[in-house]
């Protein structure tokens, strides 16, 4: 029997002896637990989602993270800190992070973004949101309707004596708080002018006011008995007296376009959504500034800020701006430019430091309505919430968009009406964004 040389020997029980080892510490190191910490579970569509952990750090290799079967994009912070962008969605959803030698980890996190499209109750043209109240009131179909947004329900609606489509493109503000601008029909026959009415659990006419024909866009009443009015191509401000107001006196003879007026009742200053955009004085009608100087920028929506010493302003037409600018002066202060959208509304969160912007972003025929959200003090935009693709609104047929906050929803809706005059039987959208609580 041939015997075995001892070195071959000793080479053999070494190899047997490293394999055990390596089994023992297989078997002695199993993968590890990730657990990182996440500074927020409610999260933005569209947003970061911010991962922390020491494990994280270099170099060790980005790990691969998931939303559901979705592969997200993963950057690196620092050391310890990486952030993976979420695509366009909504609810609250399971993800995971795979790192080599770790465990899986699974987590859930909540995304606010748009929610759901819904067809509204018949409204058309410019819708004014009620303060404290998840509600708009605007042209039905034929008169004046009172709508719950959050609901989508008709609550209140009146006759074409009152308001009418066929008299006016919308429902004005009025400097009186509480107040709106009517302009509705003789009984059986034809419009006779706006009034400023009272609005609560009964609505009360008031007064009066110049305007210089039918269709006229947009009425507001500025104060004393004045009024600001407006087509496609004239602006027009009155001030009137006990005798009444006989006639207004020209204010811009060419591309007025008066969509809109936004009134700050403290400051006395009333904002123009038109060509160019005007900040006027709200007790006298006089100019104080003009707030973009370029004439193919129209202003489509204004808020002032608490203390209304500031006003923030959208608008679109070539690029799209948003604003920041001191009430007293009109001065800009500050800008932000909205690449690849056209903002048509804009309003302030009455809690926190933010603005809602409402814009379509896309093609001019192919637009998707989204939801940008901005800080108030630096401008910097926080969080874009977009549409599906499935919800395009044609930019030609749906122009004109109106805000309504919901805080006890934490929710925001925006209303969106086909802005023609003389319309009728035409449905409104009302979108759906979640917000952060």
């Amino acid at each position: 029997m041939a015997s075995i040389h001892p070195e071959m020997t000793r080479i053999w029980l070494s190899a047997v002896a490293g394999a055990a080892l390596a089994v023992a510490c297989d078997s002695t190191n199993p993968p590890v637990p990730l657990v990182p910490r996440i500074p927020s579970s409610d999260v933005w569509s569209g947003g970061d989602l911010t991962l922390v952990s020491a494990s994280f750090a270099p170099p060790v290799p980005l790990p691969l993270v998931r939303l559901g079967t979705v592969t997200l994009p993963v950057s690196r912070v620092n050391d310890s800190t990486l952030t993976a962008r979420l695509p366009d969605v909504n609810g609250t959803l399971s993800y995971s992070i795979e790192m080599p030698g770790f465990v899986t980890f699974i987590g859930s996190v909540t995304v606010h973004g748009f929610q759901s499209s819904q067809d509204g109750p018949l409204l058309t043209g410019f819708v004014q949101a009620i303060p404290g109240q998840p509600w708009v009131l605007g042209a039905g179909d034929p008169g004046l309707s009172e709508v719950d947004v959050r609901n989508n329900t008709v609550l209140r609606t009146w006759p074409d004596t009152v308001h009418s489509p066929d008299c006016t493109w919308g429902v004005g503000p009025s400097i009186r708080p509480g107040h709106y601008v009517l302009f509705g029909k003789a009984p059986g026959g034809n419009c006779t002018h706006p009034w400023v009415w009272q609005y609560g659990a009964q609505l009360v006419r008031k007064d009066s006011l110049f305007a210089t024909h039918v269709d006229e866009w947009s009425v507001a009443e500025i104060g004393p008995k004045g009024s600001i009015a407006g087509s496609d191509d004239n602006l027009w401000i009155s001030s009137c007296d006990v005798t009444g107001c006989p006639t207004g006196r020209m204010y811009l003879a060419y591309g007025g376009s008066l969509t809109g007026v936004t009134i700050g009742t403290t400051v006395q200053r009333a904002i123009l959504h038109s060509f160019s955009g005007f900040l006027v004085n709200a007790t006298t009608g006089d100019t104080i500034r003009r707030l973009q100087p370029a004439s193919n920028y129209h202003l489509e929506g204004a808020v002032f800020s608490a203390n209304e010493d500031t006003a923030f302003v959208c608008g679109s037409l070539q690029g799209s701006h948003l604003l920041m600018v001191a009430s007293a002066t009109g001065e800009v202060l500050d800008s932000l430019l909205v690449p690849g959208a056209l903002t048509y509304d804009i309003a302030r969160d009455p809690a926190r430091p933010l603005l809602y912007v409402a814009a379509f972003e896309g093609a001019f025929a192919h637009t998707r309505p989204t939801l940008i959200v901005v800080d108030q003090g630096t401008l910097t935009p926080i969080a874009t919430l977009r549409a599906p693709a499935n919800e395009e609104l044609s930019l030609t047929e749906w122009h004109q968009f109106r805000i309504v906050q919901d805080p006890q929803q934490h929710t925001v809706y925006v209303v969106a009406t086909k802005q023609v005059y003389d319309l009728h039987g035409f449905t409104s959208k009302i979108l759906r964004f979640s917000l952060l609580p």
